[in-house]
């Protein structure tokens, strides 16, 4: 009986096939456009009915009687889908859906993903300005569980080890 050798490439193309879009929430996959949000405030016409994936953190959360509008403040997202929280946020953007969103749960500083398609911009106050958003209608969408900030325990190493006292040119042997 013959051996066959063992083939890394197996072992690494059985690793890819198991992990392929493994992390991604199931709401979250599919076909979307690679627009950006500057690339869309941009030339707003040009992206009207592509879909795109867009995340960030809730700012505001409206609910009328036939719809619920999410202001978010947009952050790159990582692999995922998930939004980076320690990159720069990249601006703002609407998600508006026909869902009631209950405030509770959707509530300021959490983290959202949505994936639907862009309907154009809408004005919204800042403070005293008035600026122009992209508005996303959002057929799909994932709130992302908090993540809480845990602190770093750091255990003293009791055992420490001097070299230079226990060996024959240290002090214990003089």
């Amino acid at each position: 009986m013959k051996r066959r050798p063992f083939s890394f490439a197996w072992l690494g193309l059985l690793s890819l096939l198991l992990s392929a879009c493994a992390t991604v929430p199931p709401e979250l996959r599919g076909p979307v456009a690679q627009a950006t949000l500057s690339q869309v405030r941009a030339h707003p016409d040009d992206y009207r009915g592509r879909p795109v994936r867009w995340g960030g953190t809730i700012l505001k959360l409206e609910n009328a009687a036939d719809e619920s509008r999410l202001q978010i403040l947009a952050r790159p997202l990582d692999r995922s889908g998930r939004p980076r929280m320690d990159a720069e946020p990249e601006g703002r953007f609407l998600a508006v859906t026909p869902a009631f969103l209950d405030p509770a749960i959707y509530a300021p500083g959490r983290a959202l993903t949505v994936i639907g398609p862009i309907t154009g911009t809408t004005e919204i106050t800042v403070g005293r300005r008035r600026i122009r958003i992209p508005v996303v209608a959002a057929e799909r969408w994932h709130l992302w569980p908090k993540q809480e900030d845990k602190p770093r325990v750091v255990y003293p190493y009791y055992f420490w080890y001097d070299f230079w006292w226990y060996y024959p040119w240290g002090p214990c042997c003089w």
